[in-house]
C-alpha cells in the first residue's frame, strides 16, 4: 500500500471516528439536557406539592385557633362568675366539634406535612398540632379565661415559627414577624396620613360644607388620644 493510499485511509478513519464521536457527544448532551429538564420539572412539582400541603396545614391550624377562641370566650373571666346554661351547652358542643375536627382534619393534614417536610418543619407541625389540643384543657375544666389566653397566644406564636420554617424550606428566607397582641396603631402604618389628617383635608375641598359636629368631635378625640399616649408614664 503506497503512502498516498495510507494517507487516504488514515484521513478517512479520522473522519469516521470524528463522525461517530460527534454522534456520541450529541446523544450524550441531549440526554444530559433531558435529564436536567426532568430534574427541574420534578423539583417544581415537589415545591408545588410542599407549598400546597404547607398552606393547607397553616390555614386549618389558624382556623382552629379562631374556633377554640370562640368557645373559650364564654369562660368566666376570673373564674368566680356564673356560667349561663346556654353558654355551658355552647361550650360543650363547641368542644366536641373541635375535637372531632382535630382528629378528622388536622391529623391527616399533619401526616401530609410530615410526608414532604424536612425534620425541622415536621417537628414544628407536630408541636402545633399538640398545642391546639393542649389549649383546650382550661376550657374542658371550665377554668377562668385569664388562665386560657396565655396558652392561646403561645400557640399563635408557635404557628408563626412554623410558618417561617415552611417559608425557608420553600426558598423564602425573610421571616415574617407578627407580634401579639397587636399594638394600638395596627393595621395602619405610622408614616402614612392619619385619620385626623384625612378629616382635616375635607376642609380643602372646594365647595365642601364645614366639618360636622361629629367630625369635629372625632378630631378632638384623636388629639386627646395622641396626648395621652405621649404623656410620660
Amino acid at each position: 500500500m503506497g503512502p498516498e493510499l495510507i494517507a487516504v485511509v488514515v484521513a478517512g478513519g479520522f473522519g469516521v471516528a470524528g463522525t461517530i464521536l460527534g454522534v456520541v457527544m450529541t446523544t450524550w448532551l441531549g440526554r444530559s439536557a433531558e435529564q436536567r429538564r426532568l430534574a427541574a420539572e420534578d423539583d417544581r412539582r415537589w415545591l408545588a406539592d410542599r407549598r400546597r400541603v404547607y398552606a393547607a396545614f397553616l390555614v386549618l391550624s389558624q382556623s382552629m385557633l379562631r374556633e377554640i377562641d370562640g368557645v373559650a370566650g364564654f369562660l368566666p373571666y376570673r373564674g368566680d362568675e356564673e356560667v349561663a346554661d346556654e353558654d355551658e351547652a355552647f361550650m360543650t358542643d363547641g368542644l366536641m366539634d373541635y375535637h372531632v375536627r382535630w382528629d378528622d382534619e388536622l391529623q391527616p393534614a399533619l401526616s401530609d406535612v410530615q410526608l414532604v417536610a424536612g425534620r425541622g418543619v415536621a417537628d414544628l407541625a407536630d408541636r402545633v398540632s399538640g398545642a391546639l389540643m393542649e389549649i383546650t384543657a382550661v376550657v374542658e375544666r371550665r377554668g377562668p379565661f385569664v388562665d386560657y389566653y396565655p396558652g392561646w397566644f403561645r400557640a399563635q406564636d408557635l404557628l408563626g415559627v412554623l410558618r417561617n420554617a415552611m417559608r425557608a424550606e420553600l426558598g423564602l428566607n425573610d421571616a415574617i414577624e407578627a407580634a401579639y397582641p397587636r399594638d394600638a396603631e395596627w393595621p395602619w402604618l405610622s408614616e402614612r396620613p392619619s385619620e385626623e389628617e384625612y378629616i382635616r383635608r375635607q376642609t380643602e375641598i372646594p365647595g365642601r360644607p364645614p366639618l360636622t359636629p361629629s367630625e369635629m368631635a372625632r378630631i378632638v378625640e384623636l388629639e386627646d388620644g395622641e396626648s395621652a399616649s405621649a404623656a410620660p408614664a
